[in-house]
């Protein structure tokens, strides 16, 4: 035999040679050693070798010859008796690495899907018999006996195989989960997305469908954990069962996704958003005589913020197309309808989507902090309790215009008319490619619920972005501290006699 034809059977052996090391040294240093001198050794003697096959023994002679030899110079090392036995390859593997193997083993049982997982460890770890564990589990002899035989083979090319944990086994990628429901839904929907689990499940299996074994690889989940989450998700509508496989079924908006649609945002619409900031600044003394409450108590900045904020929520309420529901999942005699969708990335409000509380993008210019903005807050106190998601201390705090009715359609259809209707143009001109660049980004079986929800989901995910264009293109100023653009509220007509 060759050096070279050695040096590659021993490169294929060459962890189990530092196994047997360890277990002769209990020290990984002394077993570096030990591995060291015993390849050198073989590559030495490899002439004297005829053939393959006799490669294994003529290794272990050698490795326990050298073990010898590694005794003797090592002054320290405790007095160790050899028995006559020298190991061949299948005493090693019976004995020496016989507590690797049942890692192993315990491995591999944890990717066993149900069916031969339960016959599996009654029958090994529980010690029933065949016709025991056909009785508790309803099943016939034969396919008791057809399951074990086939987990033994599964088993075999597993232990067989260097398994690699995905990625979200150990760094999971942040999901936001968003639905709005039409009825009744139950507390454990609302629970099911505080875990990691659920979201790294419908991220794995978004673009191919993937076997329950699979992700467990991909999340370093064992199986008989795996099962029960799928069974939930599929309950609620949000993966389904393809023979052996399972895939999600709703769109995600990709951190991919959203790098893109706000790269060409930026691209192509900056511009028409600083011309329609500027028709706000330049008819700003024409909205002020409108009169409304607080036309004399704000800076310019933040009343075209203000303005601005209204013209968008406007525009997109006109332009979104309106999500249609579809049935998500049952409770009782009930169907629950509604829309259900994920956000991937670092920060799905504002990183990726800017998305509704970040308008302007305020999460992520500077130091200033995301704006909560309330659309239909319109209550018959014309000052309190105007807001119902604005945080009490900064509901002390902000400022903001009070319209009524009249005052608010002047001001949008009457003197910023011709501005309003270009901006609604070039909204859904942006819904309509944002849901087509998502249709590129999502698998085929998602194409049917992108229809059903998009634009909207897509155009009120990008509505921060219209401030960030304005900050951007120098159209506005971020507020300074204590200042809260964006907020603006209604109150009744009085009544008339």
């Amino acid at each position: 035999m060759t050096a070279k034809r050695a040096g590659e059977l021993l490169s294929e052996n060459m962890r189990t040679i530092y196994l047997w090391s360890l277990h002769k040294t209990s020290d990984p240093y002394k077993a570096e050693d030990l591995c060291s001198d015993i390849i050198l050794a073989v590559l030495k003697s490899a002439e004297n070798l005829r053939c393959d096959d006799a490669f294994f023994g003529f290794v272990w002679k050698i490795a326990a010859n050298t073990y010898k030899h590694y005794l003797r110079k090592t002054a320290n090392s405790p007095k160790v008796g050899l028995g006559d036995d020298i190991p061949d390859g299948s005493d090693f593997q019976d004995g020496i690495v016989e507590k690797e193997r049942e890692n192993t083993l315990r491995r591999e049982l944890a990717f066993l899907s149900e069916k031969y997982r339960l016959c599996t460890v009654a029958y090994y770890y529980d010690g029933m018999s065949v016709k025991d564990i056909s009785e508790k589990y309803g099943l016939t002899a034969q396919t008791v006996k057809f399951n074990l035989f086939q987990s033994r083979k599964i088993l075999k090319e597993g232990i067989a195989m260097e398994r690699q944990f995905g990625e979200k086994s150990f760094n999971p990628t942040p999901f936001k989960f968003r639905y709005i429901f039409n009825g009744d839904h139950n507390n454990a929907f609302d629970a099911l997305f505080t875990r990691k689990l659920p979201g790294q499940i419908l991220l794995s299996a978004y673009y191919e469908p993937m076997t329950a074994e699979q992700l467990s690889v991909e999340l370093g989940i064992a199986s008989v954990y795996l099962e029960d989450e799928l069974e939930t998700l599929i309950s609620y509508g949000l993966i389904s069962r393809q023979g052996k496989k399972y895939q999600t079924v709703m769109p995600i908006l990709t951190e991919e996704y959203g790098s893109e649609i706000i790269n060409m945002l930026n691209e192509k619409y900056s511009g028409k958003i600083k011309d329609f900031v500027a028709a706000i600044r330049k008819k700003l003394p024409e909205i002020r005589e409108i009169g409304f409450d607080g036309a004399d108590e704000f800076s310019d900045n933040l009343l075209i913020w203000d303005i601005f904020a209204f013209a968008i929520m406007s525009g997109i309420q006109q332009t979104d197309g309106g999500a249609k529901f579809r049935t998500v999942y049952r409770v009782g005699d009930k169907e629950v309808t509604g829309i259900c969708y994920g956000l991937e990335g670092k920060n799905p409000e504002a990183d990726i989507m800017y998305g509704t509380i970040s308008y302007a993008g305020l999460g992520t210019i500077g130091s200033q902090k995301a704006t909560w903005i309330e659309f239909n807050a319109a209550y018959s106190a014309a000052y309190a309790n105007v807001f119902t998601r604005i945080r009490e201390e900064r509901l002390e705090k902000a400022k903001f215009p009070i319209f009524t009715e009249e005052q608010r359609n002047h001001m949008l259809y009457g003197i910023l008319g011709e501005e309003f209707g270009a901006l609604k143009e070039t909204m859904t001109e942006i819904g309509r490619i944002a849901t087509e660049k998502l249709k590129e980004h999502s698998p085929d079986c998602a194409a049917e619920v992108i229809d059903y929800h998009c634009p909207h989901i897509v155009m009120w995910n990008l509505m921060g972005w219209y401030g960030g264009a304005a900050v951007r293109t120098g159209a506005l100023e971020p507020a300074p501290d204590g200042e809260y653009p964006g907020i603006f509220g209604f109150k009744d007509e009085p009544e008339k006699d």
